[in-house]
């Protein structure tokens, strides 16, 4: 602070503190960067575009990479742990599903293995020749061919993103968050909750989720969620534009889905 004439101050900017600047820091304590905020897809035309971006210069690694992380719609640490072992048998044909215990929540994801996902794998796997072990990460790091860096899936996907010069923000968390939009503006199937009322009675059920679960009627959603995003991706719907609704904005889609999925874990 300075004083110049009686009354009148000039406030000086204060130089920043180590604790101004560690929360103004991109980067966390363990030296990893902040998760950024990133948007969904807004169209199919989107998606699509964001695979020719990666075909084009011949990255079928990082095709694969978007294709498969919109159609599971795993967290970018998941995605990335995940190995061959968790999408092939021992006799190399494709499993029904994939089990996944999420690495920020401990939680147990029962995964089908859909058509999109067939299809990038298959793609992926015919560019390498099928040469790889059961063991080996799914997408490996190109210099090490162990683990990929987080920070390094997150540039790939946010560098498509800036060069194509999409309207919105592009990163490791977009292909989640595209994976619940689409989910939500394409799949209209419904559960018919007066059954399930009734049969929750009938077996003297504390609550719907314990009924549902007990009728398998929670896994036959998601499967049918996951299909239904595995036709968009596909092209095998009708749908470009992914419209949520006037007054639902895909964050609030995303907070629903945070809260079901609380709800169901127990």
């Amino acid at each position: 602070m300075m004083t110049t004439s009686p009354g009148k101050l000039i406030l000086l900017p204060r130089k920043p503190t180590k604790e101004t600047q560690r929360t103004c820091s991109e980067y966390k304590s363990d030296g990893k960067r902040k998760a950024r905020p990133a948007d969904p897809i807004r169209s199919y035309n989107d998606f699509a575009a964001m695979q020719s971006y990666f075909l084009k210069r011949g990255k079928i690694r990082d095709w694969a990479l978007w294709t498969i992380g919109v159609s599971v719609g795993f967290r970018i640490s998941d995605l990335l742990s995940l190995k061959i072992s968790a999408f092939l048998n021992p006799d190399r044909t494709f499993r029904q599903r994939t089990r996944v215990i999420e690495q920020k929540t401990s939680k147990v994801n029962n995964c089908l293995i859909t058509e999109s996902v067939v299809y990038a794998l298959t793609k992926y796997f015919d560019s390498i020749d099928w040469q790889f072990s059961l063991n080996d990460y799914v997408f490996p790091s190109a210099k090490t061919k162990g683990k990929m860096y987080e920070e390094y899936g997150w540039r790939i996907i946010s560098d498509a993103g800036k060069a194509l010069k999409l309207p919105f923000n592009v990163g490791s968390h977009t292909m989640r968050k595209s994976f619940a939009s689409i989910a939500v503006c394409v799949d209209k199937s419904t559960i018919d909750m007066n059954a399930i009322v009734k049969i929750q009675g009938l077996l003297n059920h504390s609550d719907q989720k314990t009924t549902m679960r007990y009728l398998g009627a929670l896994q036959e959603m998601y499967d049918r969620a996951r299909a239904a995003v595995s036709d968009f991706i596909l092209g095998k719907t009708e749908i470009n534009e992914l419209v949520v609704g006037s007054s639902l904005t895909i964050e609030d889609v995303i907070q629903k889905l945070d809260l079901l999925e609380i709800k169901i874990s127990g």
